[in-house]
């Protein structure tokens, strides 16, 4: 008997090796990101994640799943003892979209009182890939 599809709109599972790639290429990421950060000023940092993937490059996994590969990206950077606050892990999953072909849109918004806070998110086609945290009413950029 043939092995069944995976019914419309399912997702598909990632296998081990997949899944160990994905964990690899998260922290990865986020290990450029936080060197890229502290060197240099956002808007270069923002240019060479989105730089385009190189020719020939291995397929990736969730290559055409932006929602997931944000939530892996948030899971696993999640787990780390280190600063992975929202604009670093917004960072890690800009650059992996970009490494899959995919544009994505930074967001940063601020509210100055009571006391000033601020928030970074990340949205691909209008729709927020990371959670707005109530800040998506106040938008400062859109970068």
């Amino acid at each position: 008997m043939p092995a069944r599809a995976p019914a419309a709109g399912a997702a598909e599972r990632l296998t081990g090796v997949e899944r160990a790639r994905l964990v690899a290429e998260i922290l990865a990421t986020y290990a450029t990101v936080r060197w890229r950060l502290r060197r240099t000023d956002l808007p270069t940092v923002l240019e060479a994640l989105r730089a385009p993937p190189r020719r020939g490059a291995r397929a990736l996994p969730l290559t055409h799943d932006e929602r997931r590969l944000a939530g892996a990206a948030v899971r696993v950077l999640r787990a780390l003892p280190s600063d992975a606050r929202c604009l670093t892990r917004s960072l890690v999953v800009i650059a992996m979209l970009a490494r899959r072909g995919s544009a994505a849109t930074l967001v940063i918004a601020t509210r100055p009182e009571p006391s000033f806070t601020a928030h970074a998110w990340v949205e691909h086609a209008g729709r927020p890939l990371l959670p707005t945290e109530g800040f998506g009413d106040v938008r400062l950029v859109e970068l």
